[in-house]
């Protein structure tokens, strides 16, 4: 029996792996990032083997990772996603987790299955002290179809370190044969699996979901390479890749059947508890949960686990591949916590968070140091989700209802589809939601759903490009009809409002109302009040629905305004509208919110501009949108790299102070007064003027105008949506400076995220460089510095870092193999002359003229031409026929005809044909002397033979 719970917490298990493999030649090896920046192939990092892949795949170069013996490692790895998800799992069993930590050992062609099998026993018996009856040991019982024998060693050292012959088990390919691909390395492995209830033989439990019989670490012992044909090769080197999941390992220490019953929970349990009072957690499951709360607590504290550190590690909340997964996740958490804890959504989950970083903080310094940012990113996407969490609700109970009404298996694919396009609801939440009451969900259906709608908004979208504009004739006829411009002050307030229909505008006419309108026409809708933005003064329009309920929906593609009335342009995925008709304004909140970042960098950026480069910068122009901010202002040269740096430093001193944004309409004459407020040039504002203040009230600096202290502080003129601190736009990264007319400069700038991913991605290019610079010379390197040089182009990171760090290392890379090619061309060059000179000297005949054969070196024009240059000039008599290269990867060759031959006819062309019937390819040159290269280099030895037969023909003919 293992020890008691107090004994072996988690934090002791992680520990205590480590330091016995540390003890036995391990390097401790950090956890790599959850978030594989480097891997395209995957979307999470899943397994403790994804950081290793170069050493595995033989890429590693000269990296200190190929240094690696032996290592040992605690990898964080999330699954809820892709090739490997288990997010549907998470709370209805013990043992399933989006997040997890996966302990490993690692050999790099050092020790194998011996040592493997043998380090493992020893840990799990000896040191963790479990009882050895309920072990179980899985061996590969070999594939013959594959010509794969059974790993009949692993099985003979599990005997030999004392495991019971009864409790040694086959298994097949699918759970005894480790593959990274098609093509690869891979191996037999032996997994260890623990039964939970002990007294008994459980070895027909073994691989069959046994929830109390489960598997806890796998030796992968890596011994073959997969071809392209799918025949196996040995590896000259064989590797050790272990796993063994820690939360399941815990358990069995502290004598658990359930993942979720042990420390590495229970904190996190305790902190729900609190911050929602509800009952305590009691480890039930199934039918056995009857309110479901216990299920609710491990959906909980595993979303919190996976969201924390997804975020951390950059996967920012989108719509988009990972983003999308860590968006669904968090809105699936919330909505249990609204369900099951009555929560109140808004700061739920980062109200959670200080007992997550208090519980892994020590060993993932990340989770401290991102803490702020992890904490504002959580409550940004729970205050967007509860907007639509009650009303999506609502709506989900009348499709339900309606369905149960009709007998129906199933929720309308249709409904599930507008359950996430209007409210949010990922699939896989409407689906859990379905569950609760009974329901299924056809997924065809769903996708037929999604695809019409996809494929009608595609045709709409294109027309948003040309949404008709009221001209000043349609404005006069909305004014003598009486009809009110709305009221849009309720676009600088956050949430939804409510509204009503004034008019249903087609482009040409004003209408009451949209009935008897073809399908997917574009619209505009003209409200008495609205929370939209409307494009002006650089910002973008806002984007959303207006909606009634289960009703009908509006998609809003753009916002105008044409004096003072506002067009909200889109098109009725369904439903009707009417004048007079109550609807709900919800614009996209996740889209304004980066936009809101921007426009504030904007104006911290226009201050910090004038402060670094004088008054001569005025602003020439600019625009905000969810991505980016570019301004265009007045300079008469390049602004420098140290101009550059200033520039950004002030704007993120400005930004780190955290400064209140101030607003407030002001008389237009009183507010031109204000000292160093800035304004477009040539712009006509309103009167009053909207006065945008950071950190300092605008009652303030009205009170006394001509305060030379005003000039250190952004004042602007402006009618767009900022943010409430400046804390809130993180940092602002430049990422582009340059010239678009004389006299004008534009810089572009990303804020927020966009600035962190920015800043990750010139981190993991520089990781990059530093990997081909780690690789030896060859093909494989000069391709990929040719690939990273394209990339480094395209790569939009800070100018800063860019043009110092980036451009300098990529150039230091490029040098390094020029250098490494001139000093080989030479070598090559010089090994190629001495060869042929070589054979000169060696021919017996004194008078021996011609020289034909294959040289070694690689496939290397230069050098063949530089050995027909010095026979063309230094020894015109002799006649040469080289080949270089190699039959497995390409061939050149080249041709000299001497004067001793080519004064008797014997032509250059004529002898290449010959050989380029055989090898393939084509030449070019002159009379006597030609290069070229084959298409088929497996022919060379045939063609280096017939170059010596028409050579041997014409000294027959000529009879030399």
């Amino acid at each position: 029996m293992a020890d008691e719970q107090v004994h072996w917490s988690a934090a002791k298990v992680r520990e205590t792996f480590l330091r016995f493999f540390e003890e036995r030649g391990h390097t401790i090896v950090p956890s790599s990032s959850v978030v594989p920046h480097n891997d395209p192939t995957l979307l999470f990092t899943n397994a403790g083997m994804n950081q290793f892949k170069p050493i595995f795949l033989g890429t590693a170069g000269n990296t200190e990772m190929a240094q690696l013996k032996r290592a040992v490692d605690t990898q964080k790895c999330i699954r809820a996603g892709g090739k490997h998800n288990d997010l549907d799992d998470v709370g209805k069993d013990s043992y399933h987790h989006t997040f997890f930590e996966m302990l490993g050992n690692w050999s790099f062609g050092d020790y194998f299955k011996k040592e493997a099998i043998e380090y493992s026993w020893e840990l799990l018996t000896k040191v963790y002290g479990l009882d050895p009856d309920r072990l179980y040991c899985s061996y590969f019982e070999g594939n013959p179809e594959m010509d794969l024998p059974p790993d009949d060693e692993a099985k003979q050292l599990w005997l030999s370190v004392g495991v019971k012959e009864d409790h040694i088990i086959p298994g097949n390919m699918k759970d005894n044969f480790w593959e990274m691909g098609d093509q690869g390395p891979c191996g037999p492995c032996s997994e260890i699996h623990y039964d939970k209830v002990g007294g008994r033989n459980a070895a027909s439990l073994v691989n069959m979901d046994d929830p109390l019989v489960v598997e806890i670490w796998n030796n992968v012992f890596i011994q073959f390479d997969r071809q392209k044909d799918g025949s196996l090769k040995s590896l000259p080197a064989k590797h050790v890749d272990t796993g063994m999941g820690m939360e399941r390992l815990v358990a069995a220490l502290q004598n658990k059947e359930s993942n979720y019953g042990t420390d590495a929970f229970t904190p996190l349990f305790n902190k729900i508890q609190d911050v929602t009072s509800a009952r305590p957690y009691t480890d039930k499951y199934g039918k056995d949960d009857v309110d479901g709360v216990d299920t609710a607590y491990r959906v909980v504290a595993d979303h919190l686990r996976l969201l924390s550190f997804a975020i951390a590690d950059g996967a920012v909340p989108n719509n988009v591949g990972r983003g999308y997964v860590v968006r669904r996740v968090l809105r699936r958490g919330v909505r249990y916590a609204r369900k099951y804890f009555n929560a109140d959504v808004g700061s739920f989950f980062s109200k959670l968070l200080p007992a997550l970083v208090d519980q892994m903080g020590g060993q993932f310094p990340e989770l401290v140091k991102k803490q702020e940012d992890i904490k504002e990113m959580l409550d940004e996407e729970e205050v967007a989700f509860a907007g639509t969490l009650d009303r999506g609700e609502k709506q989900f109970e009348k499709y339900a209802a309606v369905a149960i009404k009709n007998g129906e298996k199933n929720l309308s694919g249709a409904d599930v589809w507008r359950l996430y396009d209007t409210f949010g609801f990922p699939e896989d939440l409407t689906r859990l939601m379905a569950q609760e009451r009974g329901l299924e969900i056809d997924e065809k259906e769903v996708a037929i759903a999604r695809e019409k709608a996809r494929e009608a908004s595609k045709t709409v979208k294109e027309a948003a490009q040309t949404f008709p504009k009221l001209n000043v004739h349609q404005i006069a006829e909305l004014e003598s009809s009486q009809v009110a411009r709305p009221d849009s002050e309720p676009k600088y307030s956050r949430g939804d409002i409510k509204s009503k229909v004034q008019l249903v505008f087609t482009g040409t006419e004003f209408r009451k109302t949209s009935k008897d309108l073809p399908p997917k026409t574009p619209l505009g809708l003209l409200l008495d009040r609205t929370s939209f933005y409307a494009e002006s003064g650089g910002q973008v329009a806002d984007t959303g629905r207006i909606v009634i309920d289960g009703v009908t929906e509006f998609k809003v593609l753009d916002v105008q305004e044409f004096g003072g009335y506002v067009v909200h342009n889109g098109y009725l995925e369904y439903g009707e509208l009417a004048e007079g008709d109550e609807v709900i304004c919800e614009y996209d909140e996740l889209r304004r919110s980066p936009i809101r970042n921007n426009h504030t960098g904007t104006h911290i950026l226009n201050h910090a501009l004038r402060e670094v480069l004088g008054e001569e910068v005025n602003q020439k122009g600019s625009l905000v949108d969810q991505d980016k901010l570019r301004f265009d202002f007045s300079h008469k040269s390049q602004v420098s790299l140290p101009e550059i740096q200033k520039i950004e430093d002030l704007s993120n001193q400005y930004i780190r102070q955290d400064a209140k944004t101030y607003t407030k309409d002001v008389d237009l004459d009183l507010a031109k007064q204000i000292e160093g407020v800035r304004a477009v040039f040539g712009e006509t504002y309103p009167n009053p003027v909207r006065v945008v203040s950071i950190g300092v009230d605008v009652d303030e600096l009205l009170a006394t105008p001509k305060n030379p202290e005003w000039r250190k502080v952004s004042v602007e003129f402006c009618g767009g949506t900022h943010v409430d601190k400046t804390g809130l736009i993180k940092d602002l990264v430049i990422v582009e400076e340059s010239g678009i007319a004389k006299g004008i400069r534009r810089i572009v700038a990303y804020t927020g995220s966009g600035a962190h991913q920015a800043q990750r991605d010139a981190v993991a290019f520089s990781e990059k460089l530093d990997d081909i610079a780690a690789l030896p010379y060859g093909a494989d390197k000069t391709a990929k510095i040719k690939a990273t040089s394209v990339e480094l182009d395209a790569l939009v990171v800070s100018t800063l870092t860019k043009e110092q760090d980036l451009k300098p290392k990529f150039a230091k890379i490029q040098k390094e193999v020029v250098d490494e090619q001139k000093k080989r061309q030479k070598a090559e060059s010089k090994t190629a002359l001495d060869t042929v000179q070589g054979h000169f000297k060696k021919d017996e005949t004194k008078d021996a003229k011609f020289f034909v054969g294959h040289l070694p070196i690689s496939a290397n024009m230069k050098a063949v031409a530089d050995v027909l240059t010095y026979y063309k000039s230094k020894d015109k008599e002799r006649t040469v026929y080289v080949f270089a290269g190699s039959k497995d990867e390409a061939v050149v060759h080249g041709v000299y005809v001497g004067t001793h031959l080519s004064s008797k006819g014997v032509s250059a062309e004529q002898w290449t044909a010959a050989v380029t019937e055989v090898i393939g390819g084509k030449t070019g040159g002159t009379p006597v002397s030609r290069q070229g290269a084959g298409a088929e280099p497996a022919k060379l030895d045939e063609a280096v033979a017939k170059a010596e037969e028409w050579l041997a023909k014409q000294f027959e003919e000529l009879k030399l």
